[in-house]
């Protein structure tokens, strides 16, 4: 069984989705089938978590010849960094199945299981043209969802993320096929294997323009600052289920990129973009945060501040030392369980008030107490809650910042402050304030409890406990650091 659990968890909700679809099931069953794929893609993850060796690094490796006159092959595998957006991915599919609950388009739960498959893919490729496949496939179930579900200038947004992220695609695709045939000029064989890619010696001008190539996929996928154009848009036309996946997953994987194939390709040459994306990861902690001040409509607010924690990860990525290290591979997870919390939330108030502009609400608390505190909860936990997972991994960074460079320790140290600037005058728009009395102030049902619950409790959890789940990725860290370090001498 272990030996292909990986396989068993990237295909399990794709044949869920084609055996329902060949079988034309309808949307019971259709729910039904998700669920149940979902709940058992969570079980293998927890169990193969539980057989999992910090120490080991790369495990449970699959490889299968593919197309081998091409040198690609099925390759997966997974390790700490891979583990935890895997982790999250699972647990977040069945509380977003139970959102769907009354969902009664069909493409809604075909798009989730198409995209849980794509995401989990890419989590786990160790060759490049099999990472690219699941990359790509990622994009069409939310280009489909904004398109045909969502709201507003939803045709229009759909386009606009679809072309920019395309754009990256192209030119991370190039470098990953000139990196091939570089390894095929010097070895004589096709192979698309990261750890055969990993063995080229590049030189510096070459893997300069290698590099920026993935960088370039991997900003619009974050968004860095100047590569963010498609991000609110898209955010507030989507529909709840893929701005969550968008939030809390997605846009992680463009950290993951640049963590996975950044340091085992071009260690020495992310100290020279370094620079470059601190600066655009500090100018976006501020503009990020000043464009979610000025924000009306939640998801366009939340969407910013997603941005400016966002760039606050990527900081501590190219800050290189294991403070900022720990803080943001930490800040993964709980942001992104915050952030699925928190947009969940909204879509929420939208099946009750029809609106989530924040001047056609108010008074909240008084009439729906159990929804106010799920909602105060994730906007507090986004911001850095003491007791939260949240705040353990931005106080990492922050304490990494300032072992680095005092004004960047300063500059960083200010994210949290703005954010709970924009939350706490959020929060009394929203929740407090004159009710109206002509409103329905539906509170939350007991399934709706249900489903926000576990979050509440991981939030809670990995703020409580921090050294319980930081075990499981520190030695990934350490060794992966000593290895850059030695190898060019760290980010400075």
């Amino acid at each position: 069984m272990m030996d292909n659990i990986l396989t068993n968890i990237i295909f399990l909700p794709l044949f869920a989705a084609v055996v329902l679809g060949v079988f034309r099931a309808d949307t019971k069953y259709l729910k039904i089938g998700a669920m149940l794929s979902s709940v058992a893609t969570l079980f293998l993850v927890l169990f193969m978590t539980y057989n999992f060796d910090p120490h080991a690094g790369m495990q449970f490796i699959k490889i299968s010849p593919w197309i081998q006159n091409a040198g690609i092959s099925y390759f997966v595998g997974v390790d700490a960094l891979s583990l935890v957006i895997l982790l999250l991915i699972s647990l977040l599919m069945p509380p977003l199945y139970i959102y769907m609950y009354h969902e009664k388009r069909k493409g809604y739960w075909y798009n989730m299981m198409l995209l849980q498959t794509g995401v989990s893919g890419a989590v786990l490729s160790l060759d490049m043209m099999l990472f690219y496949l699941f990359w790509e496939t990622m994009l069409l179930p939310i280009f489909v969802m904004i398109g045909k579900y969502g709201n507003g200038l939803h045709r229009y947004n759909s386009m606009k993320i679809v072309l920019m992220t395309i754009l990256g695609s192209m030119s991370m695709l190039f470098s990953i096929m000139y990196i091939g045939y570089i390894y095929f000029e010097t070895h004589g064989i096709w192979s698309f294997a990261l750890n055969d890619l990993a063995s080229i010696d590049f030189n510096a001008q070459t893997s300069i323009w290698l590099a920026s190539g993935f960088l370039l996929a991997f900003a619009i996928k974050i968004p860095l600052v100047g590569f963010h154009t498609w991000m609110a848009p898209a955010y507030g036309s989507a529909p709840t289920p893929a701005v969550v996946i968008m939030s809390s997953i997605m846009a992680k994987l463009g950290i993951y990129g640049i963590w996975r194939f950044g340091y085992s390709l071009f260690d020495s040459t992310l100290s020279y973009y370094a620079p470059t994306i601190i600066t655009l990861a500090l100018i976006g902690l501020l503009y990020y945060a000043i464009r979610a001040i000025t924000e009306l409509h939640l998801r366009r607010m939340f969407a910013y501040s997603s941005g400016s924690h966002l760039s606050l990860i990527a900081l501590g990525l190219f800050l290189g030392n294991i403070y900022a290290w720990s803080g943001s591979l930490y800040f993964i997870a709980t942001h992104a369980l915050a952030s699925a919390g928190m947009f969940i939330v909204i879509g929420l108030t939208y099946k009750r008030f029809n609106t989530v502009y924040l001047d056609s609400l108010g008074g909240i608390a008084s009439k729906a107490p159990r929804f106010s505190f799920f909602f105060a909860f994730f906007a507090l936990s986004i911001a850095g809650l003491p007791g939260t997972g949240g705040f353990v991994a931005e106080l990492l960074i922050i304490i990494g910042a300032f072992k680095v460079n005092f004004y960047i320790g300063v500059a960083t140290a200010t994210t949290m402050l703005s954010a709970m600037v924009y939350i706490f005058w959020m929060l009394q728009r929203a929740l407090f304030g004159t009710a109206n009395n002509e409103r329905e102030y539906e509170d939350l049902s007991f399934r709706e409890m249900i489903m926000l619950l576990p979050l509440v409790v991981l939030l809670i959890a990995t703020g409580v406990m921090p050294s319980f789940f930081m075990q499981i990725f520190d030695p990934f860290l350490v060794s992966t650091l000593e290895a850059f370090t030695l190898n060019s001498g760290g980010v400075k």
